[in-house]
């Protein structure tokens, strides 16, 4: 890599010295070229076609050797970042807070909080964690299947673990559960839970109603349950919200049927899932299905439905709109309120797709559309627009900067951006074998290595071949020529 960088530092000097030599800038895309960034502020210098660049702004760096290594950081925000083969190997700092990590598998890093405490961590998921803190009682060691004990892992607030699976504790919250065995057998109990279970054979827990005081200074019930199982998963017996007005009872004998009932909300499956019917009083509606879900219909206020799945169906109600042909050849969601507008049309999952977010109230919005692997297009809520081809990666992680910075280079061989606050338009093709460049004083083009460059700005359009200079052009002058003379008067 060493070896590489140098190689190529020293091809990017080269070219810079040419271009020193014979140009009022380095215009041989995709040999060396230089520009200014379109969307943000900063210049971008690119080399070898899609073998390194290097972007800076008003207080960042930005280079990479896409895809191998690609490195930013931001003097302002304390910010770091560096990607190898991105996701394989990346670290992120932030200030204090620092993380490294391979492919989500392997990583360690650490940070300082607010109240002066500095931890340091290091995971190899699932089997070993490690924390060490300042404050004793946040460290934790974990090393799977012999000991471990960690905190605010694991969807828990804190879990042990002797000779896994054998012995497990776990608490969240209040809740705690000793497990013997993992999953069979466990014991819960705390904050009003008391419960046990013996996997596949029965199983039973409660929980007290109780109440709490919410932000707002105000008494809200917490609701309780009481749940029963037997010969799992075939029997359930379930009564939930109790200490509600909306007392829900569920009673479940597999596959034969399955009865919900509720002031709110009604449901019947009988030998699932060949007939189900849904009374919904809170909500508004009456569903049926037979089969659920190939073909099934609603009606009423709070839903109306139609669905012969996989060929058609559709779902409205006040707010939003649901609908497919074929599918998945053919999605449509569409959720309208005073606040939001979003709507996005989909085909075969990612192959295409077109979404959009917009205030109706102050006509704000953003929109996306993607057709794998041809080409990606995006409008940000500040009116900016961006289009690449070709697009490989982008519809399967939009909005991914990893991507963008360290893949994005090597596939794209068509750019468009353009930025209306700036009046600022750019067209890159083939690693700038053609660029454009659009700024309010002046238009750039340059073709094949820079052979042939053209300039407009206020003196005119002018031509050079074969990397002569330009004239220099006029400072602080508007891209239109001006009128020749004195204006003329009507007598």
């Amino acid at each position: 890599m060493r070896l590489f960088s140098r190689s190529i530092c020293s091809a990017a000097a080269s070219l810079l010295a040419l271009g020193a030599a014979y140009a009022d800038r380095f215009e041989f895309g995709p040999l060396a070229h230089e520009f200014g960034v379109t969307l943000e502020p900063g210049t971008r210098s690119e080399f070898l076609g899609p073998l390194y660049y290097r972007q800076t702004g008003e207080d960042s760096l930005l280079w990479s050797f896409p895809p191998f290594y690609t490195s930013y950081s931001d003097s302002v925000l304390e910010q770091s970042e560096y990607e190898i083969l991105y996701p394989l190997i990346s670290s992120r700092r932030f200030g204090t807070e620092h993380r490294w990590q391979l492919m989500q598998i392997f990583s360690f890093g650490g940070a300082s909080t607010v109240d002066a405490e500095v931890k340091s961590r290091a995971n190899l998921w699932p089997f070993f964690f490690y924390q060490k803190s300042t404050e004793p009682t946040n460290s934790y060691f974990w090393l799977m299947p012999f000991y471990g004990h960690v905190k605010n892992h694991l969807f828990r607030d804190e879990v042990k673990v002797v000779g896994f699976p054998g012995y497990t504790w776990s608490r969240k919250g209040a809740v705690e559960t000793q497990t013997y065995l993992f999953p069979f057998l466990h014991f819960r109990h705390g904050g009003g839970v008391d419960g046990w279970q013996l996997i596949p054979i029965a199983g039973h827990e409660t929980k007290s109603p109780s109440t709490v005081t919410n932000v707002a200074d105000e008494v809200e019930i917490v609701p309780g349950y009481n749940k029963w199982f037997t010969l799992w998963p075939l029997f359930f017996s379930e009564d939930n919200n109790l200490g509600t007005t909306n007392v829900e009872r569920l009673r479940i004998s597999l596959p034969f049927y399955s009865i919900q009932r509720s002031p709110a909300r009604d449901n019947t499956t009988i030998f699932w899932p060949f007939f189900t019917h849904t009374e919904d009083r809170e909500n508004g509606f009456s569903e049926w299905g037979f089969p659920y879900p190939f073909i099934g219909w609603a009606r009423g206020p709070g839903k109306n439905a139609n669905r012969l799945w996989p060929l058609w169906g559709k779902v409205t109600n006040s707010t939003q709109q649901s609908d497919f042909v074929f599918w998945p050849l053919y999605t449509h969601q569409h959720l309208h309120t005073p606040e939001i507008d979003k709507e996005r049309t989909r085909s075969l999952f990612f192959f295409y797709s077109d979404s959009k977010l917009s205030s109706p109230e102050s006509g704000d919005h953003r929109r996306r559309i993607d057709l794998w692997p041809l080409f990606t297009w995006q409008r940000k809520l500040d009116g900016s627009t961006r289009l690449q081809c070709l697009a490989p990666l982008e519809p399967l992680v939009p909005n991914n900067k990893s991507i963008e910075r360290s893949w994005a280079p090597v596939y794209s061989i068509y750019r468009e951006e353009e930025n209306p606050k700036t009046h600022t338009h750019s067209n890159s093709l083939v690693w700038n074998l053609w660029r454009r460049d659009v700024t309010p004083k002046e238009r750039r083009s340059s073709l094949l290595f820079g052979l042939v460059r053209t300039r407009k700005d206020a003196t005119g359009r002018h031509w050079r071949f074969f990397w002569g200079k330009f004239p220099p052009a006029v400072a602080d002058s508007p891209l239109t020529t001006p009128p020749k003379g004195p204006a003329r008067t009507q007598p």
